[in-house]
């Protein structure tokens, strides 16, 4: 059976945002639609790897700067890094360097290239805080190992010149930006 991709986009994403509206709204409204529903428990299965990749790269795009900027608001990028939002650190960094975020986009490669240095991945993380009893709250160092405090330290030192310490940038400028060059591509793939 031929999958139909415009009622699988549909079904996918209905309740994140109104694909009817899509074309009358501006860059803004359409990131701002989606952040009010990401979170929604209807939504959780975007961020399913399987399901993530089917979306059109403009709404993968928006769903990762507002997962990047939440993380980091929460539980800073150490949060980001060892929570499932890790997982997409390397689509996070494709996405930073499409909607032109120049100096993000280093930094999470220096982030990325310490973690490499140290032979630590993202799922690794992920899969130390999985090993966690649920609800237990712990320090890095005991989530991970005492191990990688000099690791820890320089991701701290590199991520404290992200966005969000420097008041002279705002990643959602840059989004903005983006989504308004890209909409009518975006409006394109969804009705393809």
């Amino acid at each position: 059976m031929e999958v139909n991709f415009t009622s699988e986009y549909s079904e996918i994403i209905k309740n994140l945002i109104q694909l009817n509206l899509l074309t009358k709204k501006s860059g803004e409204e359409i990131i701002n639609e989606i952040a009010l529903n990401l979170y929604n428990e209807e939504n959780y299965h975007l961020t399913e790897r399987d399901t993530f990749d089917k979306l059109p790269a403009v709404i993968r795009d928006i769903i990762l700067v507002i997962n990047l900027d939440t993380e980091l608001n929460m539980q800073g990028i150490l949060g980001f890094l060892e929570n499932s939002t890790g997982l997409f650190l390397n689509d996070t960094i494709e996405t930073l360097q499409r909607i032109q975020a120049e100096e993000d986009y280093d930094i999470l490669k220096a982030i990325k290239s310490i973690l490499e240095q140290n032979n630590v991945s993202t799922q690794d993380l992920r899969n130390n805080v999985d090993n966690q009893m649920e609800y237990s709250i712990t320090s890095f160092s005991e989530t991970h190992s005492s191990k990688y405090d000099d690791m820890v330290s320089e991701i701290s030192e590199v991520a404290d010149k992200l966005y969000l310490y420097d008041g002279d940038r705002n990643l959602f400028d840059y989004l903005i930006q983006y989504v308004d060059k890209n909409k009518n591509n975006l409006v394109g793939e969804l009705n393809k």
